[in-house]
């Protein structure tokens, strides 16, 4: 995963990115709304250096949360890739105006737990945009 922030320090921002295989960045609102980053999704990396490299851009929200995450997360034996994914973003959606170690500290513990897998996130809060 590539990201890059761009604009004002006051806001408002945008996300450029490029996602390599990884699973799509999660965009939470400060009002609890959730969803997928999907645009931007190309192969793994060293599978065709030939490939194009797709990528996008998307604006972020004041107040929102960007979240990057490993599989280690949402993947479960026996259990599709979709109902993980709708866990995380239920759990997320839950936890979109806790401070941001609150919310990461209950995803690892709610959803890592029952990882066999490694576990890392990273995530991004911007402030309200300055006025």
């Amino acid at each position: 995963m590539y990201a890059l922030l761009t604009g004002p320090e006051a806001g408002p921002w945008t996300l450029e990115y490029a996602n390599a295989g990884h699973p799509p960045p999660l965009l939470i609102t400060y009002e609890g709304d959730t969803r997928y980053l999907q645009d931007g999704h190309g192969p793994l990396l060293g599978v065709d250096p030939g490939l194009p490299r797709p990528h996008a851009a998307e604006p972020l929200p004041a107040r929102g949360t960007l979240l990057l995450y490993t599989d280690g997360l949402i993947e479960r034996r026996g259990e599709s890739l979709d109902h993980g994914l709708t866990r995380l973003r239920q759990h997320a959606a839950a936890l979109a105006r806790e401070p941001l170690d609150v919310l990461c500290d209950e995803l690892l513990s709610g959803l890592g737990q029952e990882s066999s897998d490694d576990v890392a996130l990273l995530a991004l809060r911007l402030p309200p945009v300055a006025g």
